[in-house]
């Protein structure tokens, strides 16, 4: 049986098409305004504020529904048409007009819904359109050589000022907007990221000059969180340089265990090798080699693999600032693709021991991210899952894979606008010791692309 309404009365093309479009944005970062005119509609004008009332709105809009408990009592309904439905009579025409099984339902909620209005938080802030959103300052706290709580009073010592962190993600990322001097915070998912101002420089600080902190964005700090080996582990870093992840990972080990760093490329492997050092991150060993040649007698017993190749970087905030929003060559994307296939399948069936596989980019692009999540996923067979992230973060994360693939919405994507960091997509791959590994065959596969 369809797990969607089945219409008698059809639902009007402006919600309809509205419903698509908002869809489409979110779930695959499309352009509104390309959208918005494939669509046709006669109503260009009608469609474009539904639409940025209800993406302006959708966080609102999500709590009206978790309170109305709306899609617990009306499971077939599609959450999207809901969003719009729900924008247009609270914020919009204030009536709904048809007699179409979706609207009815709406109204039936009405009031509900206008009473949970006045107890809503307004100020929650949407998924933004706006790219005018300033970019704070990272700081990681090198907790090697610093404890995480004597490396925040350095800097009240030198006059900032703790602000206490928030409850909830949309909270915090609130705070994070409206940053000014003298203060800063944790940041909401990873504790030993100091949050300072736009444009804060520390560059010539003394922590900075001698390792003790890192900066680091955001979300170069979220495949390492997510891989989470504890102390003691066996990590292999593939295509480590220059070692911001590897480093990290060495930090939340406790700089215990053991970490192998491969890199290929003379000048980022000594990249590689300076920040290890500066950071003293010991158990970190560096290797000078292929990360595809590497063979599992080279670093033996290795539980948790990190995968960050080369990508097209188009997730990177200051290359978009300087570029503009340009278009990979297709040719290109299509060798980055193919490595980066080739590298994570390696990870994945080439290492035994391995509970957890991470894979992230830089970029925003599918065909780097879910499309290589997919193809994978077919070779794997059931040897591996995919973690849902929105598990492992408790719900508090606002931007995922699109569910037009078969990898659905379990990975992560950080973008600018909404997460206030660099574009960045994770996927989280899980070992089920029941079933056997594939067969790993090394296929043969061309030069990996070099973005030397």
């Amino acid at each position: 049986m369809s797990k969607k309404f089945v219409h008698s009365v059809k639902v009007p093309r402006l919600y309809k098409t509205a419903t698509k479009i908002v869809r489409e944005v979110r779930e695959n970062s499309g352009s509104l305004k390309s959208l918005i005119y494939q669509q046709n509609h006669p109503n260009v004008s009608a469609i474009y504020s539904l639409c940025i009332n209800t993406l302006k709105r959708e966080e609102q809009i999500e709590q009206l529904i978790k309170k109305t408990d709306l899609l617990v009592n009306e499971p077939r309904f599609d959450p999207w048409l809901a969003k719009v439905l729900i924008t247009e009579l609270l914020w919009g025409k204030k009536d709904l007009k048809g007699k179409a099984k979706p609207i009815t339902t709406i109204l039936c909620y009405k009031e509900k819904l206008k009473a949970a209005l006045k107890d809503t938080d307004d100020t929650a802030p949407s998924r933004s359109l706006d790219v005018s959103v300033k970019k704070p300052r990272y700081v990681r706290i090198n907790t090697i050589v610093v404890p995480l709580e004597k490396g925040i009073s350095y800097f009240q010592a030198e006059g900032w000022s703790l602000v206490p962190r928030c409850s909830s993600y949309v909270e915090h990322l609130n705070v994070v907007k409206t940053l000014e001097k003298p203060n800063f915070i944790q940041d909401f998912h990873v504790p030993e990221l100091l949050v300072f101002p736009h444009k804060t420089t520390f560059f010539d600080h003394p922590g900075y000059q001698n390792g003790e902190i890192i900066l680091q964005d955001k979300a170069s700090c979220l495949p390492s969180k997510l891989l989470n080996p504890p102390p003691g582990s066996v990590v292999l870093d593939m295509c480590a340089a220059p070692g911001m992840k590897t480093t990290h990972l060495a930090a939340l080990m406790e700089n215990t265990g053991k970490i192998y760093a491969t890199e290929i490329n003379d000048r980022r492997f000594e990249s590689l090798c300076s920040q290890v050092n500066k950071t003293g991150a010991t158990c970190v060993k560096t290797i000078k080699k292929d990360a595809l040649e590497l063979e599992p007698d080279e670093c033996p017993d290795v539980e948790y693999i990190l995968v960050d190749p080369t990508c097209s970087g188009s997730g990177m905030h200051d290359r978009e600032v300087i570029h503009g929003k340009e278009k990979c060559n297709p040719a290109r994307l299509r060798q980055l693709r193919a490595f980066q296939v080739f590298l994570l399948r390696h990870g994945l069936l080439n290492f035994c021991k391995a509970k957890r596989v991470v894979y992230s980019t830089c970029s925003i692009n599918p065909e780097e991210n879910e499309k290589v999540i997919d193809e994978i996923l077919m070779n794997v067979q059931n040897a591996y899952k995919l973690v849902p992230i929105k598990e492992l973060l408790e719900q508090e994360w606002l931007n995922f894979s699109s569910r037009k693939y078969n990898c659905s919405n379990t990975c992560l994507y950080a973008k600018f606008e909404s997460d206030l960091c660099n574009g960045f997509f994770v996927a989280v791959f899980e070992r089920d010791f029941d079933v056997p590994l594939p067969e790993y065959k090394r296929k043969e596969r061309g030069k990996p692309y070099d973005a030397t």
